[in-house]
């Protein structure tokens, strides 16, 4: 039905354009017809004022280019000190608490939320507690992980890699950030540093989607707004909240999802301990 109704209105507008075409003809022709010598002569002039118009749109058009890549290149150099602090940073993050909060929905359907919160550890293979909407779900540790079922805990240590159990860790939001850093407004508050990004640019959305690990399934995005809101500490550069949300349509219908993550207790979380299991 979609591609019916584009074609109906290609067909629309190929026809007001035909239209258009064939009423400067007949009143063109009409205007020779009456004064050979006045149309030769408006010819002639309207030649070199279209070869003027189009010198200086070509002139304003290079200028406007070098202008917009020379702003884009200083807001990419204006970012580059800030970004080097904040990865120099997060290479001594050595453990952090993490809370995720998110409602993702497609089709204008009832939306399905999420909640984690996790405690972790960078160690190899990682530690970390998961909890969900205040109960613990996973635990993992010294490559052992289990799954609180809902009445007792599963060994999953053999059929799970560690590094799936949980990706929006800080080391993601920091790549993350990196990628859509240059794209973003810059703006001074309290001991805070706020970046923000609100656009259509189709790889700072699939940059988002990427971290937060939502999957709509498969889909071709036809049109998209993404918003990213980021807030770091200026003491010690460390990512404290990430705020976001996107929706957009694609060639079946639309999709929408937005949340937050956060940040705190940097290299204050304690090992994780696993679970008693009898």
């Amino acid at each position: 039905m979609r591609y019916l109704k584009n074609f109906g209105l290609l067909l629309i507008v190929t026809s007001t354009l035909a239209a258009c075409q064939m009423d400067d003809f007949e009143n063109d022709s009409d205007v020779i017809s009456n004064d050979t010598n006045a149309a030769a002569s408006k010819e002639e002039a309207n030649t070199d004022s279209d070869t003027e118009t189009e010198e200086t749109a070509e002139t304003e058009h290079t200028e406007a280019a070098e202008t917009a890549e020379t702003d884009q290149s200083s807001d990419s150099d204006a970012a580059q000190p800030a970004l080097d602090d904040i990865a120099a940073a997060a290479a001594d993050v050595e453990s952090y608490k993490a809370e995720l909060n998110m409602s993702a929905s497609i089709d204008n359907m009832e939306p399905r939320e999420l909640n984690a919160e996790v405690l972790y550890v960078n160690s190899s293979p990682p530690e970390l507690l998961l909890r969900s909407f205040g109960e613990d779900r996973m635990v993992s540790k010294d490559g052992q992980s289990y799954y609180n079922n809902g009445s007792s805990w599963v060994d999953i240590s053999d059929s799970v890699d560690t590094s799936l159990l949980y990706k929006v860790t800080y080391d993601e939001a920091v790549a993350s950030f990196k990628e859509i850093a240059p794209h973003m407004e810059k703006k001074e508050e309290k001991d805070k540093t706020v970046y923000t990004y609100n656009g259509s640019n189709d790889e700072i959305y699939k940059t988002l989607e990427s971290l937060v690990q939502v999957n709509f399934g498969e889909m071709k995005v036809e049109n998209v707004n993404t918003t990213v809101e980021t807030v770091v500490n200026e003491e010690n550069n460390l990512i404290e909240e990430m705020n976001f949300e996107a929706d957009g349509t694609d060639a079946v219908g639309t999709f929408e999802f937005d949340g937050t993550v956060t940040f705190n207790d940097f290299n204050s979380v304690e090992e994780v301990e696993l679970p008693d299991i009898e």
